[in-house]
């Protein structure tokens, strides 16, 4: 499966999806095509073992915890707010693309980032991944189609031991919490500010269950806590990772955006299917 595309852009042809807040490729509860060759078990830091001890134990209920959340929000390094023709015309967008072959693919603008957040890298993982889209925004649309409170890097399972618990999918929240599972770390970039992600910077303990089916549950206890967010600067490279609370938020201006996210991770990912094009998708509420 392709991890890379290029196409031309302009405002005319940006693709645009009616908001729903199902997640699109984040989390989505929408069923997916089983894949052709069964995936490898998942390295450590992938492991649902809250859900493993949940159903060896054969307990009735899910229990709550203490999750607390380091947020971890650093800014790396701070780039020039390139010019929006910059962005329209750099071409190539990545979907979990080895960090090699992005660097060789890249436009001019991307590969300028990537060559600013290689020195942040710390080397120890098995894998690195860049994920990449050049929107066009409107006032009001939103990057993915979600506005809740997240982490990046949610240990997911699906199946049939899930279904048993009467969900689709669960993110196993205090196995991605536990001091003792490796978390993937993060470099994001974005190029403008009028669609800026918000990030927590301060820890901040929630209780919660231990396996949620979906972030509904995180955002409302996130809200009710009413944290102090902090906006990504335009031009810059902030690192973050598995316990790091953030969310989109709608644009509050037209023009384009280059957002582009490396991960270094012991998971392998194998796309089995397309989704660079939800990739290159903005999410429009009515």
């Amino acid at each position: 499966m392709n991890t890379h595309g290029h196409r031309t852009r302009d405002v005319a042809t940006q693709k645009v999806a009616e908001f729903t807040g199902e997640g699109a490729y984040h989390g989505s509860t929408r069923a997916r095509r089983s894949p052709a060759v069964a995936p490898p078990p998942p390295p450590p830091e992938m492991s649902p073992r809250s859900l493993d001890r949940h159903l060896a134990e054969g307990r009735a209920a899910v229990a709550d915890f203490d999750a607390r959340f380091g947020n971890l929000y650093a800014v790396r390094a701070r780039l020039a707010v390139p010019a929006p023709e910059a962005i329209r015309d750099d071409g190539v967008t990545f979907c979990w693309c080895p960090f090699a072959v992005a660097a060789r693919e890249a436009g001019p603008l991307t590969r300028a980032v990537l060559a600013a957040a290689a020195p942040h890298l710390v080397g120890d993982r098995r894998f690195v991944y860049v994920d990449s889209k050049i929107q066009h925004f409107e006032r009001g649309d939103l990057p993915v189609d979600s506005r809740l409170w997240h982490v990046d890097g949610s240990i997911v399972a699906r199946g049939e031991r899930v279904a048993r618990l009467g969900h689709a999918l669960v993110h196993d929240m205090a196995a991605r919490l536990d001091p003792a599972t490796p978390s993937p770390r993060y470099l994001a970039y974005q190029s403008s500010s009028h669609c800026a992600t918000e990030f927590l910077d301060a820890p901040l303990t929630l209780r919660l269950p231990e396996l949620v089916p979906d972030f509904d549950l995180l955002d409302a206890r996130v809200r009710e806590a009413a944290p102090t967010a902090v906006a990504q600067p335009a031009g810059t490279i902030v690192a973050f990772d598995g316990a790091s609370l953030h969310r989109a938020v709608p644009a509050t201006a037209a023009g384009w955006r280059l957002w582009l996210r490396v991960v270094e991770t012991d998971r392998e990912v194998v796309l089995d299917h397309a989704i660079l094009d939800c990739y290159d998708t903005v999410f429009r509420p009515r």
